[in-house]
């Protein structure tokens, strides 16, 4: 076999092709039972410290839905329909685009990507609000949605909505762009102060290859963290010592996600204080 110049996709012909799996196909179980109320947004989370805070704010779990992500947090009440968190269904881009595919299958129009990252620059402190404008395409889901480009770009519109409310909440937050990588044990120490010198603020697993299905899907991604560990500010990776920290960054992202979701822009905190579980590992 003669060798070539690697090239991405593969199969030159990639983005005229028909799929083979529709997530249409995989959801039409749950698209004319009433039982299964889709939301009309929905949050994706990846880490299980979402889920006290999730029942201090009156959700609770609906299970019966689709593979990978089988279950939904929901309100009681007539806004069962507004706002659903998905989580649960682990980290990274593959399985996050399974999610929103069949999530925008079923309707889902709005969607904002929620969790914890790394941080590049040393500025930005452990807990820190930040909200995302770009994401640097270095993951492999989003090279099989369209051509290469280096960037994706989440909503403007929802973003703009998100910064509002970050604004409007008085606490403080930056902005600016995220490096996706779905390799976390290849994230190599020249890439990291490369982005971090031209301005990139975060490290995540999922934004990029989200943005891209939502422009395709023509549906609205938002991207929100909260900072969870420094690769560059020591010789050695660093994770927030603070557990409590951490917690406190995923409320305050959250409660700014729920504002935004929420019909007529408002939500209810209804058990704040509300004890939160503190697992070990530091990803969760």
């Amino acid at each position: 076999m003669e060798s070539s110049r690697p090239t991405f996709p593969n199969y030159p012909e990639k983005y005229r092709g028909t799929a083979l799996i529709r997530p249409e196909v995989i959801v039409a179980r749950l698209l004319d039972n009433p039982e299964r109320p889709i939301p009309e947004c929905v949050i994706l989370g990846y880490s299980p410290r979402l889920r006290p805070l999730l029942r201090a704010r009156g959700f609770s779990l609906m299970t019966g839905y689709s593979a990978p992500w089988h279950s939904m947090w929901l309100q009681e009440g007539p806004e069962i329909a507004a706002v659903g968190v998905v989580e649960g269904f682990g980290f990274g881009a593959p399985g996050a685009a399974i999610v929103i595919e069949e999530l925008a299958a079923l309707g889902v129009q709005r969607f904002i990507t929620l969790g914890f990252a790394g941080a590049l620059p040393n500025d930005v402190g452990f807990g820190d609000v930040v909200l995302c404008t770009g994401a640097i395409r270095d993951e492999g889901v989003s090279h099989h949605y369209v051509t290469p480009a280096r960037f994706a770009y989440p909503s403007e519109s929802l973003t703009g909505h998100v910064r509002a409310a970050l604004a409007n909440s008085g606490s403080p937050f930056v902005e600016g762009f995220t490096w996706t990588v779905d390799a976390i044990y290849r994230e190599t120490i020249e890439e990291a102060q490369l982005y971090r010198d031209e301005g990139v603020i975060t490290v995540e697993m999922e934004a990029a290859a989200l943005f891209t299905i939502g422009a395709v899907r023509n549906v609205d991604v938002a991207g929100l963290f909260t900072v969870s560990d420094h690769l560059l500010a020591s010789p050695q990776w660093r994770v927030a010592p603070d557990k409590g920290v951490l917690t406190e960054g995923l409320r305050r992202i959250l409660d700014v996600a729920l504002r935004v979701l929420s019909p007529h822009g408002h939500f209810e905190s209804r058990a704040v204080n509300a004890e939160v579980e503190e697992p070990e590992n530091p990803f969760e």
